[in-house]
């Protein structure tokens, strides 16, 4: 009876254990998920700031430079280019966030997996197959 009061005891402390591993993992990655999602707003305001500076020096520039005729289309060619260039940067933007909610996602499986373990719905067999 004793040896089944200290398996059971074994058990719970391993169980207790693999959880709080499980949770200071997800607790890890949700803070540096955070830190490199403010590092990533300062720096997407900085560079918008230093964007519109450039571009409207540019625009002064050759406002002052071109003639007339050619400025029309230097102008829109500069609008349609950047457009473009935004586009490419929005889509960049969204696959990063993509990449950041599927590795998260990944870790709190990974902690349902070893719940699901720990409550006897997995075996071993079923978690060495996964590797």
């Amino acid at each position: 009876m004793s040896g089944q009061i200290n398996s059971l005891k074994e058990l719970l402390h391993t169980i207790s254990e693999l959880l709080f591993v499980r949770f200071n993992l997800a607790r890890i990655e949700f803070v540096a998920q955070k830190e490199r999602m403010i590092r990533l707003g300062i720096l997407a305001l900085i560079s918008v700031m230093l964007f519109f500076m450039s571009y409207i020096s540019l625009l002064f520039g050759l406002n002052v430079i071109l003639s007339v005729q050619s400025k029309v289309w230097v102008f829109f060619s500069l609008s349609a280019v950047l457009f473009l260039v935004m586009l490419g940067i929005f889509w960049s933007i969204g696959h990063n966030l993509a990449g950041q909610r599927r590795f998260f996602a990944q870790t709190l499986h990974e902690l349902q997996e070893d719940v699901a373990y720990v409550q006897g719905k997995k075996t071993m067999a079923d978690w060495s197959l996964k590797e």
